[in-house]
């Protein structure tokens, strides 16, 4: 008995002891959070430091801050940081705070294409709290904190005057993380809150920080690899299958030379490697044989062919049938023997069609025994034989890999092998068209080692490094362009000036005494000043083609899919089926419609639950059509059986009480509720003309609701909202117009104005009143000369065309032009968009030729060639992802394509 009791007493003992512990951890105790314990082993990269104000003026100090400043990302690094700072008082209150404090900035992946940045910095207990306080104090009239809850921690959101959401702010015990992403806050949430979690901290917790360094990149395989899916065109590779499983981290810290900056640090490696270069390393060997058509270049120069061997490509799966006859036929018999440790993959320029030709070199001590076991093993494989070409005997392997099944998974994209020697190099390419290459150039002397031409970045290819990768950044720049997906192409094509004021990027791996160290330089003209040309034309390449059995007639138009917010087109093909496509180019529904349609797309919330529903009409009737292609209740439903010619969609006061203002061919006015049912004073309003554009529901500040048509003879017809004329009223304004009206509220007069322009040229302001305030007459050289006022997407703002023989000139509202173009037919559309900012387009769509051409309001085409179009284009603008999606129809074909701001 008194055993148990003295068990239970230790027991209670423990209980409460581990109690009080969790209850001060829990409540009294501020956590001591290391900031790489909340990152992803995910992140593309992580920079750290202790001193992180003085390495940003140290930064901004330096002459490669010139080339920086001109990237997006490190322009709104530095705007953010001041935003930060103005929020905790200003006057350098950020520096103050982390001075001395770990902080970081790590890029990661919020999208298929997207990336975004997380902010963290360690506190001191007594000012963490203080550090929100001061934020929250200090925001700007109209902005807000909005506080949710997510796995039990506090969450500030804040919102701008407009609304937008710009920050998320967590305070995980002494740590605050900010991110304009709230997923990224929340990603580093669970960091916390979990903390058995593989974080970053796991990987490089044994590389102790450099206190004598001003800042660290860290580095790792999966980042890198989350980096290449969001840019390239595609998103599973052997190069990212490698990157996603490689055992191994680097942290460099930052050193900025003369005309180079310059990443140097530790390497945390799994395998056991040995990277001391060989000692028989004859590089002039292999610069005899590099090709000055090189892109990219990776190098590996370790003491043996076995030790190369130990580099091992984990994601490469391998043929165990195949692996078995390379073993017993080859690598049994010694094969690689007489093999150096010296192995160089060159990507080559593209030949002959070839999408990417690869060639792998490498030294051996007994070429021609090489050589003759090859023929060995091709004879007991197949009986492919070989070719001859420039004196060089070429043996060819169709087996698919035949260097990564030979070298442990390494050099991957062999779709076929083709290899030969010169001198003691042995030579595999992946293509006949790769191997003429090469040997040409060596015939030529257009190599490394025998041309003046060599780049300047083979003075950086050294045989003291056991390993080295090196891109050639002009030579490889067009083939980076090809291989990145249609939005970073366009980035890519925009900033090529600032990419390219880096003239190569390498990274090096060296063994020293005591460790291993990476080092990744990128050396720079200290002149360099980039100018971003932001009106370069950019080749676009298609992100999405989609065919229908018939030719489109109709769209394409976006709608909003309220389950995720994203965008659906709608198109409708010459049998007058209507298709509704998702984002992801899959076709949702499709519906018979009894004719053309000739409205615009509207969306409306017909039952007030969030769920929108689309509106549009043909001649003979208005349809009503929810998100699965079900008719709403009593729809579709004609008016009168009078042929509509316009349709638009009123909203008073915002309740979804909608009414539907109609114009017809019979020249009448109808207003219904949104059942179809005939309001009174509009049953018809009768005005004996056809419409020139909708009529339109304006509400006037001071002045009240009015309903506006403009007839095809040139009158001004003006209502309330019962259908009765108001004064003014049936003025004429002009002969005729080949388009409708737009309201402008004039920011000298404060006054609301309708604004239009005749067919012969005369711009007309006209007051809710009929009274005209303004008549001009635009210069006219002819009479077949065209005038048009075109309103951008949203009815904001407008421009006008002036068409003269054969050029096209485009004014501003003011009348002042702004550019002039050359056009060669007169079946032509018009387009604006304004995006706001500088992010203004113009689009002349040639109808008989089937081409959009694209220009910014200076006049500079926006793509180097035209878009295949065959009626309006579509363009919306991604905020986020800083890029424009524009969409056309050629045809029976729905095309997508993706423009960077």
């Amino acid at each position: 008995m008194k055993i148990w009791k003295s068990l239970l007493i230790l027991f209670i003992t423990i209980l409460l002891a581990g109690g009080g512990f969790w209850i001060y951890k829990s409540y009294f105790s501020s956590r001591q959070v290391n900031s790489l314990e909340v990152i992803s082993q995910n992140a593309v990269f992580v920079f750290e430091t202790y001193e992180g104000a003085a390495q940003w003026n140290t930064l901004v100090n330096d002459p490669v801050w010139e080339i920086l400043k001109a990237f997006p990302a490190f322009q709104r690094l530095s705007d953010q940081l001041i935003t930060l700072d103005s929020l905790n008082g200003g006057s350098g209150e950020i520096a103050k705070t982390i001075n001395g404090q770990q902080a970081t900035i790590s890029l990661h992946s919020t999208g298929i294409e997207t990336f975004e940045l997380l902010f963290t910095v360690n506190l001191k207990p007594s000012t963490a709290t203080d550090f929100i306080d001061e934020i929250k104090s200090r925001i700007p009239s109209g902005s807000r904190f909005q506080t949710r809850k997510y796995t039990e921690q506090d969450v500030l959101e804040y919102y701008d005057s407009e609304n937008n959401r710009l920050w998320s702010i967590a305070l995980l015990g002494d740590l605050a993380v900010i991110s304009p992403s709230s997923f990224l806050v929340e990603e580093a949430i669970r960091f916390y809150v979990n903390e058995d979690q593989q974080s970053l901290f796991t990987l490089v917790k044994s590389i102790p920080y450099n206190t004598e360094a001003q800042g660290r990149l860290l580095l790792e395989g999966k980042g890198l690899a989350s980096l290449l899916k969001g840019i390239g065109g595609q998103r599973e590779s052997a190069a990212i299958a490698g990157l996603e499983i490689m055992p191994g981290v680097v942290a460099m810290d930052l050193m900025l030379l003369e005309n180079q900056m310059v990443f140097k640090g530790p390497v945390v490696y799994d395998e056991e490697v040995n990277f001391t270069p060989s000692i028989q390393a004859n590089l002039a060997a292999f610069e005899e044989v590099i090709s000055n058509r090189t892109l990219a270049l990776t190098q590996i120069n370790v003491g043996s062919i076995y030790e190369t061997q130990k580099i091992t490509n984990r994601a490469f799966t391998a043929r165990a049938t195949f692996s078995g006859d390379i073993q017993r036929k080859l690598l049994d018999k010694g094969f690689l023997d007489s093999f150096t440790g010296e192995l160089y993959l060159l990507d080559l320029e593209n030949a002959g069609g070839v999408d990417q030709n690869l060639a792998l070199l490498a030294r051996t001590r007994d070429a021609q025994l090489a050589i003759q076991q090859l023929k060995e093993f091709q004879e007991s494989e197949s009986d492919e034989g070989s070719d001859f070409y420039s004196g060089h005997e070429i043996l060819y392997f169709s087996e698919e890999d035949f260097p990564a099944h030979l070298f442990e998974g390494k050099f991957p994209g062999f779709g076929q092998t083709f290899i030969t020697s010169e001198n003691e190099v042995l030579i595999f390419t992946n293509s006949q068209q790769a191997m003429k290459l090469v040997l040409d150039d060596i015939n030529a002397g257009n190599t490394w080692g025998k041309s003046s031409r060599a780049p300047a970045a083979k003075k950086d290819l050294s045989p003291t490094s056991g390993y080295s990768r090196m891109y050639f950044t002009n030579q490889i720049w067009d083939s980076w362009i090809k291989k990145a997906n249609p939005s970073w192409s366009s980035f890519l094509q925009k900033y090529a000036e600032a990419f390219q004021s880096f003239p190569w990027v390498s990274f090096k791996i060296n063994q020293l005494q005591d460790r291993t160290e990476a080092t990744l330089s990128f050396p720079y003209d200290g002149e360099a000043k980039p100018n971003i040309e932001t009106t370069d034309a950019i080749s676009l390449q298609p992100s999405n083609r989609i065919s229908f059995d018939q030719r489109l007639i109709y769209g394409p138009k976006s709608i909003i899919n309220y389950q995720d917010n994203t965008e659906d087109l709608l198109v409708q093909d010459q049998n007058n089926v209507l298709h509704l496509i998702n984002s992801a180019g899959q076709e949702v529904y499709s519906e018979q419609l009894t004719g053309p349609i000739v409205s615009e797309a509207y969306q409306i919330d017909y039952y007030k639950n969030g769920k929108l529903q689309l509106l549009i009409a043909t001649e003979q009737k208005i349809y009503g059509i929810d998100r699965l292609g079900n008719p709403l209740s009593g729809y579709p439903f004609s008016v009168d059986g009078e042929k509509i010619n316009q349709l638009n969609l009123v909203d008073y006061s915002n309740s979804k009480d909608y009414r539907y203002f109609i114009s017809t061919a019979e020249g009448n006015l109808f207003l219904t509720d949104k059942t179809g049912q005939k309001l009174e004073g509009w049953d018809p309003n009768r005005i004996g003309a056809q419409t020139i554009g909708a009529p339109a529901h304006y509400r006037v500040p001071g002045k009240g609701d009015y309903m506006v048509a403009l007839t095809d003879n040139g009158k001004l017809q003006i209502f309330n909202r019962r259908g009765e004329s108001q004064s003014g009223s049936s003025v004429k304004l002009g002969e005729s117009f080949n388009s409708g009206l737009v309201s402008w509220r004039d920011p000298r007069s404060r006054s609301t104005q309708l604004v239009g322009i005749t067919k012969n040229g005369e711009v007309i302001h006209v007051n809710f009143n009929g009274e005209i305030g303004y008549r001009n007459q635009l210069i006219k050289n002819d009479r077949d000369s065209e005038f048009l006022l075109v309103p951008d997407q949203k009815q904001n703002d407008f421009v006008y065309i002036s068409r003269q023989f054969n050029e096209v000139s485009v004014l501003d509202r003011e009348e002042k032009p702004l550019f002039s173009t050359r056009v060669s037919d007169e079946n032509l559309i018009y387009q604006y968009y304004d995006f706001g900012s500088e992010r203004q387009l113009f689009a002349i769509t040639d109808l008989n030729q089937g081409f959009c051409y694209l220009y910014d309001l200076k006049g500079n085409l926006q793509t180097t060639m035209p878009l295949e179009s065959t009626g309006k284009i579509q363009i919306s603008y991604q905020s986020s992802l800083g890029q424009y999606l524009i969409r056309t129809v050629s045809g029976s074909t729905l095309t997508e394509f993706q423009l960077a701001d």
